[in-house]
């Protein structure tokens, strides 16, 4: 019993020695290039996600595992008390790798459009990128600060039960980056 658990335990700390943790050359996922425009009431964002793709995330997208980020933001008004939510919003990107003919598909929930590109650089600034999202669409903005939280993660993949057993690393290609915060004043 004793000699089954060190093997176990010599399997589990090779495992993390070889398969490393954080993606792309040991750094880690973080939002970039932030952009806010005020349009009338209109509040929109850009932004992109650097060092979110591992090379094993990038093996595990070719062999044709589905691969989904989740994006979160959440957008308040600041006040002494309780901070007044105006917007939040959960949305996601998705890439599927097509074999037959060669093609990556990548769908923008938050567009709502699909796009069909053939190498997986392109494919992958459509993953990481977001362009002119709406947080809050013809509302007037009164005097005030306001906060704005962004957020990627990785979607959990899920494998069947046997393979979750055998294959237990695929969550160690996971990233998530931490809440990005920008704060922008109101004036009249």
């Amino acid at each position: 019993m004793i000699a089954k658990r060190l093997v176990v335990g010599i399997v589990v700390l090779l495992c993390a020695v070889v398969f490393p943790l954080c993606p792309a050359q040991g750094e880690e996922a973080a939002i970039e290039g932030f952009r806010l425009e005020r349009v009338g009431g209109d509040v929109s964002i850009s932004f992109s996600i650097t060092h979110c793709f591992s090379q094993k995330m990038e093996e595990a997208i070719t062999a044709g595992f589905p691969t989904t980020f989740n994006f979160f933001v959440k957008f308040y008004k600041r006040r002494l008390i309780k901070d007044k939510k105006i917007a939040a919003r959960r949305f996601r990107h998705t890439i599927v790798y097509d074999n037959l003919k060669d093609t990556f598909l990548i769908w923008l929930e938050e567009t709502g459009r699909e796009f069909e590109v053939q190498d997986l650089e392109e494919a992958k600034r459509y993953m990481q990128r977001v362009k002119e999202l709406s947080v809050t669409k013809g509302e007037k903005l009164e005097k005030g600060t306001y906060e704005l939280a962004i957020k990627a993660e990785l979607d959990p993949v899920k494998l069947p039960l046997r393979l979750e057993s055998i294959l237990f690393f695929v969550s160690l290609w996971d990233f998530e980056t931490d809440w990005y915060y920008h704060i922008e004043r109101v004036e009249p």
